[in-house]
């Protein structure tokens, strides 16, 4: 059962992680554009660009937080289930 609860909560870390990091690089992405922006690189895009310059650390820990999350959720149901099976009863003869 802990692993269950540790697992939710690197889901909820890592899907925290992510959107904070998106919302971010959108409110940094309009200080690139415009005329007294900052210039944003042609081939990544406004926000491409603007979530290169955020950092992708946090993205990559958000994956990993969340990978994470989701083995040790599955972990934790594919031992619930191998407990619940059926034992095999002796045959008396």
């Amino acid at each position: 059962m802990k692993r269950l609860w540790i697992g939710l909560t690197c889901l909820i870390v890592s899907a925290i992680l992510y959107g904070s990091t998106l919302i971010a690089a959108a409110v940094y992405s309009g200080l690139l554009m415009g005329d007294g922006g900052l210039g944003w690189d042609f081939r990544y895009g406004v926000f491409g660009t603007a979530l290169i310059e955020v950092g992708t650390l946090p993205l990559v820990l958000a994956v990993i937080a969340g990978g994470t999350g989701i083995v040790l959720i599955l972990l934790e149901f594919r031992k619930n289930m191998a407990g619940n099976e059926e034992q095999p009863k002796e045959i008396e003869g």
